[in-house]
């Protein structure tokens, strides 16, 4: 993005794609099996529906000018409605050891009040989780549906 920013010649930016390259791509290799994350607040909906309807898509965390608690809830939010927990809340990309800290510490955080939030609203509905099934869906979001993804 800016050159003069050494050593990693101005590094990425945000900006707006069409995700309609990645249909092609699960489309056209569908024993291929795709990761992927977003930078761009306006591409999150259509990633959630894309990997909806592609077994081979997996979306993943909330990268890099997506890792603020305001975009990690947002983001969180819109793919437990759309996806359940067939996606990884997050994943590390940082550089050197003080990102991954305060990457986790945070996200922690806004995914476990996105999640409270999630099951009060089943409970309003009249379902109440147990532990076990909580646990799972803790489980699922931080590795276990990446796993399973790999098994597909």
């Amino acid at each position: 993005m800016n050159p003069k920013l050494d050593p990693c010649g101005g590094g990425d930016g945000v900006e707006v794609i069409d995700p309609s390259c990645i249909a092609s791509l699960c489309r056209r290799y569908p024993k291929v099996k795709f990761l992927t994350t977003f930078l761009s607040r306006v591409n999150q909906h259509e990633a959630c529906i894309l990997a909806n309807k592609f077994r081979n898509l997996h979306l993943y965390g909330c990268w890099w000018y997506c890792n603020n608690p305001s975009m990690i809830k947002e983001i969180t939010e819109m793919r437990v409605e759309l996806l359940g927990t067939a996606f990884t809340a997050q994943h590390s990309d940082c550089r050197v050891l003080d990102q991954l800290i305060y990457k986790w510490a945070h996200s922690k955080v806004v995914i476990c009040k996105v999640l409270v939030e999630m099951y009060q609203k089943t409970q309003a509905a009249g379902w109440t989780p147990n532990a076990e099934e909580v646990q799972r869906a803790v489980k699922r979001l931080f590795g276990e549906s990446y796993h399973e993804f790999l098994m597909k």
